[in-house]
């Protein structure tokens, strides 16, 4: 009956013996997961192609130079009739076969908008702030991936002191049962005395078989963040965090100025705007200056004009001015306008809340340190009342089930800190993530 937990246990401290010799750390598995994480891969090429599209000459500023040429044959069948304007004859009419004709034209044009009332730079300024956008839309989802990583490695540090807690508790019961054992033997100690030991210890050993799977789950979700394969197993190193709360000012000042997702927010109010403008100078005229240079050259078996060669350069201008849309400016301004007033509401609105998260984030860490202090002076009680009741049963004053239920007040204050440290970290992590700061 006790294979089971046996192996789990022998499973258990190869996986530990193995993760000594290769500690995973906290800056490891973040930095894994920025170089690896495959969205994150996927955001920096939007970036990049983002950035490659902000350049002037995309945005309609710039010379352009295009080289032209065509070439045409005929093969037909003519049938001409010419004036001949005197009386006799009046009329040449000509019929031929296979009267061949072809054309050739190759040149250069440059074209180069002299004036558009300000389209192309506000174009320009729309691509760049599109690749800010992107930049700002990488570093939320960098943010978000080096907090999951976070989490879960957090989750896995505490699974695997709860393991070693379990491990040092199944380690006394096995103790206490040989003692037992060896009790009843002279008889001090009855079979519902070992059968009560037996069940505390396989009690045990189910919890700990608990932790040690779900702490193999957790493991293969963090790889997968990380971009490692699946089934790579580690330990995790201790982390010494020093816990400083910052005060109000700071964090205002850090959530107004770093966090992305505002900053994302605000350059959509940007580009609102900048749409306007652009809606509103549509109607401005556009003037363009073209100039080409080339040769030309004409053959025609049947014509009077038998052939022609040219070569020679064109200069010109040509202007557009909208005189009449149907009011389809008139709208585009007005939805510019809501446009932009939407975006302001939601902008105002994440700032509220973004500052409203991180004075949360601030309180839980006074509340959570408090709550710390207390459970590690109830942790000193706890056990100084299981090393007397322990002694106590050596002497057999005390009966088993409060020897039991000395060592289980034990473990849970020492669960209840493990627990309240990690999601102190956790808090941790989110306000420097609010404030903008969680990945320098």
């Amino acid at each position: 009956m006790r294979l089971l937990p046996i192996l789990l246990s022998l499973l258990y401290c190869t996986a530990k013996g193995f993760g000594q010799e290769q500690p995973l750390t906290l800056n490891q598995a973040i930095a894994n997961a920025i170089a690896n994480n495959r969205s994150i891969k996927v955001q920096q090429m939007r970036t990049e192609m983002a950035t490659n599209n902000a350049f002037k000459a995309n945005a309609g500023k710039g010379l352009v130079i295009n080289g032209l040429g065509s070439f045409s044959y005929q093969n037909t069948f003519a049938d001409v009739k010419l004036r001949t304007f005197q009386q006799e004859p009046e009329f040449i009419q000509i019929e031929e076969s296979g009267v061949e004709s072809w054309n050739a034209n190759a040149g250069v044009q440059a074209d180069y908008v002299l004036y558009d009332g300000g389209r192309s730079t506000l174009r320009y300024q729309l691509l760049q702030d599109q690749s800010k956008l992107a930049s700002a839309q990488q570093e939320v989802l960098i943010n978000e991936t080096v907090l999951a990583a976070a989490h879960l490695y957090l989750e896995i540090l505490k699974l695997q002191r709860q393991a070693q807690f379990l491990q040092d508790n199944i380690e006394q019961s096995k103790a206490r049962l040989q003692k037992m054992e060896d009790r009843k033997q002279f008889g001090q100690a009855s079979s519902l005395d070992l059968l009560r030991l037996q069940t505390a210890l396989n009690e045990d050993e189910a919890a700990l078989d608990e932790v040690v799977l779900l702490k193999g789950n957790l493991s293969k979700d963090l790889n997968f963040v990380m971009g490692q394969p699946v089934e790579k197993t580690y330990q995790v190193e201790q982390i010494e965090e020093e816990v400083s709360v910052p005060d109000l000012i700071a964090v205002n000042k850090d959530v107004l100025n770093n966090n992305p997702e505002l900053l994302i927010s605000t350059l959509a109010v940007g580009l609102a705007s900048n749409q306007l403008t652009l809606n509103k100078i549509d109607r401005l005229p556009t003037v363009n200056t073209f100039a080409n240079a080339g040769l030309f050259y004409q053959n025609n078996d049947v014509q009077q004009l038998a052939r022609i060669q040219t070569f020679g350069v064109t200069i010109g201008f040509n202007a557009r001015y909208n005189l009449f849309d149907g009011g389809v400016r008139k709208n585009r301004i007005q939805n510019a306008k809501i446009s932009i007033d939407i975006e302001n509401t939601n902008r105002k609105a994440l700032e509220e809340n973004l500052i409203s998260q991180a004075h949360k984030e601030r309180s839980s860490l006074i509340l959570l340190q408090a709550q710390i202090d207390r459970a590690e002076r109830n942790l000193e009680t706890f056990e100084a009342a299981q090393m007397k009741a322990q002694d106590l049963f050596s002497t057999g004053k005390v009966s088993l089930l409060e020897v039991r239920d000395a060592q289980l007040a034990r473990l849970n204050a020492l669960l209840r800190i493990d627990q309240l440290k990690t999601d102190q970290l956790k808090s941790i992590l989110q306000l420097k993530k609010l404030r903008g700061i969680l990945v320098n």
